[in-house]
């Protein structure tokens, strides 16, 4: 989607060091400036445990100390675009592109309800639940890319009519 024919759009670019405390500081702030600035709190907490479950994911699978996070929502009638980027390794990517395959495969809530097992089942701590349950509650199409500079950007479409949603866990 061209940025120019957005209806709303949002641009956050954060730099912080890759600490699990500052997970809930950033989402109450994305869910706080979101809200602001689209005027719908439901619709700002859905997209807010996107970005949460996404930087999640940054963090626990960044190769660098410190980590840049950047968050792009563009809205236009149809959906939500929200990006977050890291960097990661080659085999941590192709992991990413295994599991995503494997999720975008399912329907949501099976692809949930199977990373949830594996959570469980595992005792690797990398199972890759949020993105399962970011597809699962908001209903979110993710894909991701990877550039040559070792940067991988995981993508979520989130449709804006998502009354379907599940957001009880939220």
């Amino acid at each position: 989607m061209d940025p120019s024919e957005a209806k709303n759009k949002i641009f956050i670019d954060l730099r912080f060091d890759h600490k699990w405390t500052y997970i809930s500081t950033v989402r109450t702030f994305v869910e706080n400036f979101i809200a602001i600035s689209l005027e719908n709190k439901k619709k700002a907490g859905i997209i807010a445990m996107s970005v949460n479950e996404l930087i999640e994911n940054a963090i626990k699978y960044s190769d660098k100390e410190g980590i840049q996070i950047k968050i792009q929502i563009i809205s236009n009638e149809k959906n939500f675009y929200v990006n977050v980027s890291n960097h990661t390794t080659d085999n941590e990517e192709k992991n990413l592109k295994k599991i995503l395959s494997e999720i975008n495969s399912l329907p949501p809530l099976e692809a949930y309800m199977n990373r949830m097992k594996l959570s469980v089942d595992s005792l690797n701590d990398k199972s890759a639940i949020g993105l399962a349950r970011v597809r699962y509650e908001s209903r979110a199409e993710i894909n991701h890319t990877y550039d040559d500079e070792g940067f991988v950007n995981v993508h979520a479409v989130i449709p804006i009519d998502n009354e379907e949603v599940s957001n009880e866990h939220i």
